[in-house]
């Protein structure tokens, strides 16, 4: 039974795991299409040092132009434009990538010296070693390629390798005087425009081109869409600074034509990309000497979770292949969502720039998974001595709350720097930052959960354990423990390795091993299992021979046999009380027989059962059917006794009136009192119902009945107005008293001549209800003693105030409470 539930567990985890590997692969793709930019937007390179976003902002002012580091492809999409330099340009227009390229100035690799700071002779890369003197260099994005592609051209020609170059960069580094991504240093290698512009900047720069040679390329915008500018480029380059296609460029900026004998533009695209794209991968293992360990740039970032990913799935499939329990298999699972969710979050991280908010949040987001990890292993340990689904105790759930919260602390960091010290404002952040006190209490979080799950796991397995094996777990777990230390304080051997594949790494290696030391139950106890099992059963070889039997398994003839395997997975009846399963299975077949002797009785005792139960239940739906009908009866008298009770003196005052009609002097106005009681009456029933119905009553619905009531009151000689309208619905009980206390009013004033009442519904000062302005007969009205009453309940107030010597105001309010409704 636990093997097949353990291989529907297989089946399920070998379809998922393989989408989410899937998902791994297009999330470079999507993350790419996310930034595209948008229509009529034109991306250049903002290296911050470069005049063209200004010149193209002239040339295009119908686009707006955005900074952004290496803009090529990711933003051509649309109308949008991208600067590029040949190089990408090119190839993209050949493979239909894109559609237009408009080569505006060139850009030459040169030696920048500023000779207000050394008088070094420099004539050529070969020189830059021997001066002495700091060189900077731009290693970031597609400069930093094109750069290094045109030293190793100089020191290598058309075959070049990148080996020329990247000896040139060790020997500076190596001296102290590579300064990398900075325009300060007295010597620099880059380009002859952003030379230009430090020279224009008021530097005394002198633009070297390499005797050795070099490489000119061309720059400009590339398109999917016609650009159409709104006059020549050339007045817009050369006023910026740039050095034309033709050779035309500000002299006082730029060596005269002959200087440029040596550069030269290149020819072949494909090998000058081929080169170039290891330039970042093998500038930061051979010159810096990092990155020795883990992947080194974007495609090694690619490959290595390809091979992660592989890793991962087959090593928790095997696991989960594996264990005895159904719990276990579980938590197998799942630590391999969190392994791959952590890499996948990585993944997406290494396709966006490094100083973006959206690369911060997901290295944040890294903590998701490694606080969780240690809480899988917990679980884990918990459950190896459980039967399944064993809920956990309130201590192991206090420590996922805590690990949530630790979560929540990192992913807060940005308002409390207390995790770790950011400074945003330092372009460097993502490498040059620090350890808040809480980043311990985090990793303290992480720790925590593990050291006790080892703790348990040995001792709920001390009796089972193979004590040579449990060296092996313990010296990795140690060796995380070293790992984290080193990663912490940046000892090279860890900072510069990748922290999240290596902890995958521990972690599979840590369980595998706690599996071979008995720590984690798995299978392999199943033949002895299988023998001393109650369970009549037999394993079957493709030859007819027993493989495996159990003590209690029982003869059978093969002719029962073929009949069990033809029938199955319905059973075939042995005898009277035994069934006989059997089922192919690979190599063979399984057979096991059941005994049913007690279920059987069971079955007996159920048909009996159910007959009483039938008839109890005949006698029960009887009396359920009386109670039912009695209880309607009931419920609709104690209905109409409420509603009596609630209208009771109104109808009696009704029967007086009709009676006194015949007596009244003026009728016509008797007449009319009656009408407005009776609509009174029947708004009181229609408001008594739907407080029995719904907790409240729409203040349009209630807006309508006072209407109802003013206009009723027009025939009684009352000229009243209701205005204004509530910000909320009331509870009915409430819109009842309003309508109670306009009702007195109403009827008071029907007994005074010419009387003229305003009546407003208002929602101010937290409060809300009716306020009615009387003229100066107001100070005769006295309200009912049952109203008054029942405004005390309902946490109204009643308030008379002399608005001036003619007129009296009358309030009736109530509290706004915090619902939808008053």
């Amino acid at each position: 039974m636990n093997k097949a539930i353990g291989c529907r567990a297989s089946r399920a985890s070998a379809l998922v795991l393989p989408c989410l590997v899937i998902l791994s692969l297009a999330i470079p793709f999507l993350a790419g299409c996310s930034r595209n930019a948008g229509a009529n937007t034109v991306a250049c390179n903002g290296d911050g040092r470069s005049a063209y976003p200004e010149a193209v902002s002239r040339m295009l002012p119908s686009y707006s132009v955005i900074n952004v580091r290496n803009p090529a492809y990711a933003f051509l999409s649309g109308d949008s434009a991208v600067e590029a330099f040949d190089a990408q340009a090119v190839p993209a227009i050949e493979s239909g990538i894109a559609d237009h390229w408009y080569p505006h100035y060139l850009a030459t690799a040169v030696i920048a010296v500023d000779r207000d700071r050394t008088g070094a002779a420099v004539t050529g890369w070969g020189d830059l070693p021997d001066v002495g003197e700091e060189v900077g260099l731009q290693t970031a994005d597609v400069d930093f390629e094109m750069l290094t592609a045109a030293v190793a051209y100089g020191l290598e020609g058309e075959g070049f390798t990148l080996g020329g170059a990247m000896g040139l960069y060790a020997s500076l580094n190596s001296a102290g005087l590579l300064a990398r991504n900075s325009f300060d240093p007295p010597i620099l290698i880059c380009f002859d425009h952003q030379a230009a512009a430090l020279a224009k900047s008021g530097r005394d720069i002198e633009i070297i081109v390499p005797s050795e040679g070099t490489l000119t390329y061309a720059k400009g915008l590339l398109s999917k869409t016609a650009l159409s500018f709104s006059a020549g480029p050339e007045p817009f380059l050369l006023d910026a600074g740039f050095r034309l296609a033709d050779g035309s460029c500000d002299p006082s900026l730029y060596p005269d034509a002959a200087a440029y004998g040596g550069a030269s533009q290149i020819a072949d695209y494909s090998h000058l990309n081929t080169v170039s794209q290891d330039s970042y991968r093998v500038f930061r293992r051979s010159v810096l000497n990092t990155r020795l360990y883990s992947s080194s740039d974007g495609r090694e970032h690619q490959l290595f979770v390809l091979v992660y990913i592989a890793l991962v799935v087959a090593w928790i499939s095997s696991l989960i292949h594996r264990a005895a329990q159904q719990d276990v298999r579980r938590i197998a699972f799942c630590m391999g969502l969190i392994l791959l969710g952590w890499i996948t979050v990585r993944l997406i991280k290494y396709q966006l720039p490094a100083d973006t908010a959206l690369n911060r949040y997901l290295w944040f987001g890294y903590y998701l998974f490694q606080l969780s990890l240690p809480l899988i292993f917990l679980r884990l340990a918990f459950v190896i001595d459980k039967d399944g689904g064993a809920a956990s105790p309130k201590w192991m759930r206090g420590m996922f709350s805590t690990n949530a919260a630790l979560a929540a602390l990192v992913l807060t960091n940005d308002l409390h720097n207390l995790v770790f010290r950011l400074d945003l404002a330092n372009p460097n952040w993502a490498s040059e930052y620090s350890y808040g006190v809480m980043y311990y209490i985090v990793l303290a979080g992480c720790f925590a959960p593990l050291v006790l799950a080892i703790g348990m796991m040995i001792h709920k397995g001390r009796r089972s354990l193979r004590k040579s094996g449990l060296a092996f777990p313990l010296a990795l777990f140690a060796l995380l423990a070293l790992y984290a230390l080193g990663y912490i304080y940046r000892i090279p051997l860890a900072w510069e390795s990748d922290m999240t594949m290596m902890v995958g790494l521990f972690t599979l290696m840590f369980t595998e091993t706690a599996v071979r030391a008995g720590m984690i139950p798995v299978n392999s106890k199943y033949i002895a299992l299988f023998r001393r099992s109650t369970l009549g059963m037999k394993i079957i070889d493709a030859a007819g021979q027993t493989a495996w039997s159990s003590a209690s398994s029982m003869e059978y003839s093969e002719e029962t046999l073929r009949q069990a395997l033809a029938s199955y997975p319905a059973p075939v009846q042995q005898d009277e009380s035994t069934l006989l399963f059997a089922a192919n299975i690979t190599g063979g077949c399984v057979v096991y027989q059941e005994n049913i002797t007690d279920i059987n009785r069971m079955h007996r005792e159920l048909e009996e059962s159910v007959s009483k139960l039938e008839t109890a239940n005949a006698l029960l739906a009887e009396e359920e059917r009386v109670k039912r009908a009695i209880d309607a009866e009931s419920a609709a008298t104690a209905l109409m006794t409420q509603l009596e009770t609630e209208i009771a003196r109104h109808t009696i005052r009704l029967s007086t009136m009709i009676e006194q009609l015949g007596s009244m002097a003026d009728q016509n106005k008797a007449t009319a009192r009656i009408l407005l009681l009776l609509c009174y009456i029947k708004r009181r029933c229609n408001l008594f119902f739907t407080e029995r119905e719904a907790p409240a009553l729409s203040r349009d619905t209630l807006a309508v009945y006072l209407d109802e009531l003013a206009e009723t009151a027009s025939y009684c000689g009352v000229e009243i107005i209701v205005a204004g309208a509530l910000e909320n619905d009331l509870s009915v009980r409430r819109a009842t008293l309003l309508y109670d206390f306009l009702y007195n009013i109403i009827y008071w004033a029907t007994w005074l001549d010419g009387k003229k009442v305003l009546a407003h519904l208002c929602s101010e000062n937290e409060r809300t209800g009716l306020r009615i302005l009387l003229s100066e007969d107001g100070d005769s009205f006295r309200m009912d003693g049952r109203l008054e009453t029942a405004l005390g309940t309902a946490g109204g107030s009643y308030e008379v105030k002399a608005v001036d010597d003619n007129a009296v105001g009358l309030s009736l309010t109530f509290p706004i409470g915090g619902g939808s409704y008053v």
